[in-house]
């Protein structure tokens, strides 16, 4: 890959941009202003962490056939470290009892490998897999061992020094409702995903990522996939978690951007909806950022600041059946992810009625680990027969699973 300085790429924006604040969306979810009601839901627990697999993360939910499943990453001890993969767990009687887990991610490439499970989809009978994968370069393990290897350089913002290595998104595919699984199949480079693919109103499937949003018109999902995203990204961009630091920082922008999620309205117009990275976006700390397509994903806006309210945590945006529009998310900022709530809109910009799923306060991991936390982390759901199942992580380390009928809304 040839790495060009940080000088050149800031050289390269024009000033009035490095200059101007992010514009501003009308999407709100009018936080402590909405009509809001609680919903009974129960939750139950799919896995427990445990010492030697305690980290649980980037669980997604799919209901096919009378069988849900829940996947999600597992790690031994430490978020997105070596010898993280892609856990699959299922059940067959509506959620109520969960199979042991079992791995689904291709075998570790080497020592340094970590997968981050991003879900499952089905397709003509099929079960398709989907995970990211980065490895840690030399210098970058020896930093996350030891913060002060880098000598006090901010290598996040630096496009000519890397962490990671090897970054790509891969799918496997079963033909026995995931008894089994087929060989892997690189599909993305240098890419690894925040959701599965999601479909547009013609079908293209989109597959939300922090910074870039490849899509592709063939229905498994498969093959054909190009690449599109946030615009004035270099040609070395990487969409991973060391990624979009520098992609902030090349672009100019007063923070990064990261973990979309999007819906597309009556007028054919994608909006992706965008979170603000806590460690530089204190300006903005609580609010997500919104990039919207108009020609069906092939190209992307300028990001606008929303007045929509956020914990910093993934969030999960779509419509119901009935036309609705949803975003599912921890909306109280600097809560500790807490309470788990579904937003709905009418028109897809004023999300104001409101409604409380689970309402758990503040509690700690019973394991040790890094960046635990989070009472309903990173939720995201799917709709099927008339019901949304979800899911979601507490502290990092369990997952949870609830369910309830889509006629309670």
């Amino acid at each position: 890959m040839n790495l060009i300085t940080r000088r050149t790429l800031l050289a390269s924006i024009p000033a009035t941009l490095l200059r101007a604040g992010m514009a501003n969306s009308p999407i709100t979810n009018k936080w402590g202003d909405a009509q809001t009601t609680k919903l009974d839901m129960e939750e139950i627990q799919v896995y427990q962490g445990r010492e030697g697999a305690s980290y649980a993360h980037h669980q997604q939910v799919l209901f096919d056939r009378g069988c849900i499943y829940v996947t999600w990453s597992i790690g031994d001890q430490h978020e997105d470290f070596p010898n993280q993969r892609m856990a699959l767990s299922t059940s067959d009687d509506n959620g109520r009892t969960w199979s042991p887990e079992r791995i689904i991610s291709a075998p570790n490439r080497d020592h340094g490998s970590i997968y981050t499970a991003m879900g499952i989809r089905e397709y003509k009978g099929k079960l398709i897999a989907y995970y990211g994968h980065y490895a840690y370069s030399r210098m970058g393990w020896e930093a996350v061992k030891d913060p002060s290897a880098y000598g006090g350089v901010d290598y996040r913002n630096d496009p000519t020094k890397w962490v990671h290595r090897d970054t790509f998104c891969e799918a496997r595919v079963s033909n026995d409702r995931g008894a089994t699984w087929g060989k892997p199949v690189a599909i993305i480079d240098k890419f690894v995903p925040n959701l599965r693919p999601q479909p547009t109103r013609t079908g293209r499937l989109i597959c939300p990522g922090n910074i870039s949003f490849p899509y592709t018109d063939d229905r498994a999902g498969l093959k054909g996939w190009k690449r599109a995203g946030l615009p004035r990204s270099p040609a070395w961009t990487v969409d991973d978690s060391e990624g979009f630091h520098k992609l902030g920082g090349a672009r100019g922008d007063e923070f990064d951007l990261c973990e979309g999620s999007f819906y597309q309205t009556d007028d054919g117009k994608i909006h992706m909806m965008l979170r603000i990275d806590p460690v530089k976006g204190q300006k903005h700390n609580g609010l997500l950022a919104v990039t919207e397509s108009s020609d069906n994903g092939t190209t992307w806006s300028e990001p606008m600041i929303t007045n929509y309210s956020d914990s910093a945590c993934r969030f999960h945006f779509g419509r119901l059946p009935d036309g609705r529009y949803f975003g599912l998310s921890c909306p109280k900022p600097r809560s500790g992810r807490t309470p788990l709530v579904l937003a709905l809109s009418q028109d897809g910009v004023i999300f104001d009625r409101h409604y409380i799923l689970g309402d758990l306060a503040k509690g700690r991991a019973r394991l040790p680990g890094n960046h635990k936390g989070g009472i309903y982390g990173y939720p995201t759901c799917d709709i099927a027969g008339g019901k949304m199942y979800l899911a979601w992580s507490r502290n990092k380390e369990d997952i949870y699973f609830g369910s309830f009928p889509l006629s309670a809304l």
